[in-house]
């Protein structure tokens, strides 16, 4: 199927218009889910007059941008954060189709199949969950088990009815082998994460990690298998350092001026950069695994069978 650029543009825009319909329906799941609302009914409405919002200023991005950011009935500002994340989310759409269908396209030097866009479409439900988790924990420092126990079912499930959508090595040849592979993922991201929990709270004295985070990672090892969810663990707090520094900072500043501290002066939310480390390895696996992780894990195997049984490979 030959590929034309105003062929690409019109999938991306498309596909750009399907996020941002998608983020700003996780919009009203940030807001609902923690509270155990509906994200059905009742209608968006404005939180200060309760006036239902009307469906033309509902259009995600350009609805915020006609209202000016304000309520059509009081003028109560809508925060910024709305169409920014129906962007992201479109953003994320178009970014995963560069690489799942575009370059997956380019590997397959033919027609075009269509287990690519099935691999699309499996990638779009993990980002989607993990936008809802990432803010959520930013606002309330939980993550709610209707997302990430959820997302495990379905990460098992979709696995399992199409074994091979799961990134190298994490593919299977049949139904029972991806069953499997996706408990695997989900029981070694999961355990891995509980265990730094727990061996973490020992060492402090109190919780040094929510078990959200352990959801978190069994979701994400669920969908992308046990090696990706070992990665995302250790590359995540790379993402937060800029978070954690800027903490350190002000709970220095605090200190050593006598302002009195608050617990959330001494935390982080751990979940968001576990997400955005998930959405990073998604973006870079087709090159991340050939050229460096595959060697990686080769190279941890061997040291393991050495060191517990005496194996040379």
């Amino acid at each position: 199927m030959p590929t034309t650029l105003p062929l690409l543009l019109l999938m991306g825009t498309w596909l750009f218009a399907l996020g941002a319909v998608v983020g700003s329906f996780l919009n009203v799941c940030i807001y609902r889910i923690p509270w155990q609302k509906s994200v059905i009914w009742p209608a968006s409405h404005c939180p200060k007059c309760w006036n239902a919002i009307a469906a033309r200023d509902n259009v995600p991005i350009f609805g915020w941008l006609a209202l000016g950011g304000r309520c059509r009935s009081c003028r109560n500002p809508i925060s910024v954060r709305y169409p920014l994340i129906e962007a992201l989310v479109g953003i994320l759409f178009v970014a995963i189709f560069i690489v799942d269908v575009f370059y997956g396209r380019r590997v397959w030097q033919g027609e075009l199949p269509s287990w690519l866009f099935a691999t699309w479409l499996y990638h779009a439900i993990l980002i989607a969950l993990l936008v809802a988790s990432t803010f959520i924990d930013y606002d309330l420092y939980i993550i709610p088990d209707a997302i990430t126990v959820t997302g495990m079912i379905v990460g098992l499930g979709l696995g399992t009815a199409y074994p091979w959508i799961r990134p190298e090595p994490s593919t299977a040849l049949t139904a029972w082998g991806g069953f499997w592979t996706g408990v695997a993922g989900l029981l070694i991201g999961g355990g891995l994460t509980w265990s730094v929990r727990f061996l973490g709270s020992l060492a402090v004295g109190r919780e040094a990690m929510g078990f959200g985070d352990v959801t978190l990672m069994a979701m994400i090892g669920a969908f992308l298998g046990w090696q990706a969810a070992v990665l995302a663990f250790f590359i995540g707090p790379f993402f937060g350092l800029a978070h954690a520094l800027g903490k350190l900072v002000k709970y220095v500043v605090k200190r050593l001026s006598g302002a009195q501290l608050s617990s959330s002066d001494r935390e982080i939310p751990f979940g968001p950069y576990l997400s955005m480390a998930a959405v990073a390895l998604v973006l870079s696996w087709p090159w991340l695994w050939e050229g460096w992780a595959k060697d990686l894990f080769h190279t941890l195997l061997v040291l393991f069978l050495w060191v517990t049984m005496g194996v040379e490979e």
